[in-house]
């Protein structure tokens, strides 16, 4: 099963703040998360796996080895992917951020 996926617009930002981060640290590890973030999406789209619930119906994706996540909710076959979050957030704040978004 492919679902469709579509990203609200706050995840453009999420993600080049996370890259912007690696790139200054070194160029080839910003590199590295831009695949790490690929392959979470990828396993998003196929839908061969439904994610561990991190918050009320928001799905949790580990991005590799980086303390980042990836946030969707499933409306139907469509995977909407709500943000790009900081793992080391405190709950409570990811949890309002997640519901702010939608």
């Amino acid at each position: 099963m492919t679902r469709r996926v579509v990203y609200l617009p706050e995840v453009t930002r999420d993600f080049a703040n996370a890259f912007a981060y690696y790139e200054a640290l070194s160029p080839s590890g910003a590199l590295h998360f831009d695949v790490a973030f690929d392959r979470a999406e990828t396993e998003v789209e196929t839908g061969l796996v439904t994610h561990q619930r991190a918050f009320e119906h928001y799905h949790r994706v580990f991005v590799g080895h980086y303390p980042y996540n990836l946030y969707y909710r499933l409306d139907g076959t469509t995977a909407v992917i709500v943000g790009v979050l900081y793992a080391r957030l405190p709950p409570e704040q990811l949890a309002a951020t997640l519901r702010g978004r939608g």
